[in-house]
């Protein structure tokens, strides 16, 4: 019966709508999971990777990977494997259809399939490599919007904002310029497709009239319009080939470049000679014979010394004498080209990163702060489950570096907000912020580098004095060219080209008459005339 026919037809429809949608929204809901998977491994791996690959990459490019490419990543996932396999499906079926129909029309349609895919092979070899330019030329744009954005006071400071936009707008122009050269490729695919479309169709209507007048292979009406409509049929999934082969390229393009970051191998890493029994460190330093060599240059040269855990050290010497690198090798944040670095009497390679590192307190020479608030940087990285004591647990450490009376004038007190890198305040304040974010962690060793030099002598006298309190039975290496900061430090260490040139007890370094007694006495002359200019 004829409502017998439109009841299964209108199932059909149904049916296939309702599976489209299910498909659909599985496939898309997977690509989203897959993208948020990547997304994180690969921020997990950048916290791998060793300081010096941030040295040498840029961040705006690193960030363009992380979005724009990403982004390809899950259309290809998406989009592309959704598309992909609804085309398959369909064209599957209508060719078995048509087969049925007619064998001798279904292989003359088959014709265009070698056109196409030749054409393909050859606009998408074409396009890999435009559009890999495109993400490239993304990656300079972004990687210069975020170096202004970061610099915009030294922008401004030296009013070259009309040069800036310029080389933007120069990056920008090219920007287009690569995308409309990968847009003169691609374009060709739908009008391609569509030519050998209307090619075939003509043949068809040519081989079918003739089929129908009797001449050759015999073919009704009825059946030749079915085929006619079935091969319109395959008509937009043929189109959609080309849309999908285009997307499927950029997303393998950007892959490519995502498995460039993912296949970096930390230079710092734990390794099979790692004891993950080791949970706890004591302080005790030795450095048995450490040189530590970029390539030719030579940064420290047969470094050795002990330093028992309980005790400060002072490292000084004139700048680029190798003093940084020395309290980066106790952290590992590099590694040494020969020698051994002990820790408790083990070697520094068998602890675990991770234990290593949280044992160490470090101040760096240009500390870095976030975009949160004054209370959040201190206490960055810790975790409560009192938070009114970590509260007070702040506030002491900033009574003991001496910010407290500070963070009182701020509008919210801890609770003010602090600008990009914490440029609302000064370098003297980012200095104690980070240092009450070492001490507050109460760490084995407390490594200062350099962290007083943004401060005046007063404010460097009260500081000292309130870490008195902290560095008693705490390894305290303290980094600086100020003579004050080492007078009540156990030992000194005197750094020249890399060398130990001299080191002692400060008394005993001024007996010797040598760099660093000379040095004394030249700051104790200056600390007399600002003395005098004040008095009067």
């Amino acid at each position: 019966m004829p409502w017998l026919y439109l009841v299964g037809i209108l199932a059909a429809v149904g049916f296939s709508a309702a599976a489209m949608v299910v498909v659909r929204r599985n496939i898309l809901n997977a690509s989203w999971e897959i993208q948020f998977d990547i997304r994180r491994d690969l921020f997990e791996h950048f916290t791998r990777l060793s300081p010096r690959y941030f040295d040498t990459h840029r961040v705006g490019d690193l960030m363009a990977r992380l979005t724009a490419d990403l982004n390809a990543v899950r259309m290809m996932i998406g989009v592309g494997v959704f598309q992909g396999i609804n085309t398959a499906l369909l064209l599957g079926f209508t060719l078995i259809q048509m087969f049925l129909l007619n064998v001798s029309l279904t292989l003359l349609t088959m014709l265009t399939v070698p056109l196409i895919t030749l054409s393909f092979f050859l606009l998408l070899r074409i396009i890999h490599q435009r559009y890999e330019k495109v993400q490239e030329q993304f990656s300079d744009i972004s990687a210069m919007a975020q170096e202004n954005f970061s610099g915009i006071r030294v922008v401004k400071g030296f009013a070259i904002e009309q040069r800036e936009l310029e080389r933007f707008r120069g990056l920008n122009d090219e920007f287009i310029r690569r995308n409309l050269a990968l847009t003169r490729v691609e374009g060709p695919l739908f009008p391609l497709m569509e030519l050998l479309f209307g090619l075939t169709i003509s043949l068809l209507l040519l081989l079918g009239g003739r089929y129908m007048l009797g001449l050759g292979s015999e073919l009704s009406i009825g059946e030749f319009i079915a085929f006619i409509l079935l091969f319109e049929g395959i008509q937009w999934p043929m189109v959609a080939l080309g849309w999908i082969a285009s997307v499927v390229q950029r997303g393998r393009t950007s892959w490519g470049r995502l498995r460039e970051i993912l296949d970096e191998v930390p230079e710092i890493r734990d390794s099979e000679q790692t004891d993950f029994l080791l949970r706890r460190i004591k302080g005790a330093i030795e450095f048995q014979q450490v040189t530590l060599r970029f390539g030719e240059f030579t940064a420290l040269d047969n470094v050795s010394f002990k330093l028992r855990a309980g005790e400060s050290i002072g490292v000084t010497g004139r700048t680029g004498a190798g003093k940084t690198l020395l309290t980066n090798l106790i952290a590992r944040l590099i590694e040494p080209t020969s020698g051994r670095i002990l820790i408790d009497g083990i070697d520094l390679k068998r602890y675990p990163l991770a234990v290593l590192r949280r044992s160490i307190g470090m101040v760096p020479q240009e500390p870095f702060l976030f975009s949160d608030t004054v209370a959040e940087n201190i206490a960055y990285g810790l975790e409560s489950d009192d938070p009114e004591r970590l509260r007070q647990r702040v506030k002491e450490v900033a009574e003991l570096v001496q910010l407290a009376d500070d963070v009182e004038d701020f509008p919210a007190g801890y609770d003010t907000t602090l600008g990009e890198r914490g440029v609302t305040l000064s370098g003297g304040q980012r200095q104690r912020t980070a240092m009450a974010r070492a001490i507050i962690r109460d760490p084995a060793i407390l490594i200062l580098d350099d962290a007083l030099s943004a401060v005046d002598t007063q404010t460097e006298a009260r500081i000292l004095q309130g870490l008195g309190k902290v560095t008693q039975g705490r390894t305290t290496i303290i980094v600086g060219h100020r003579i004050s900061a080492f007078v009540h430090t156990d030992r000194i260490l005197v750094l020249e080209q890399g060398r130990i040139i001299e080191q002692g007890s400060h008394q005993e370094l001024v007996a010797q008459g040598g760099w660093y007694a000379d040095m004394d006495r030249r700051q104790q002359l200056e600390a007399s005339l600002e003395e005098n200019e004040l008095q009067r």
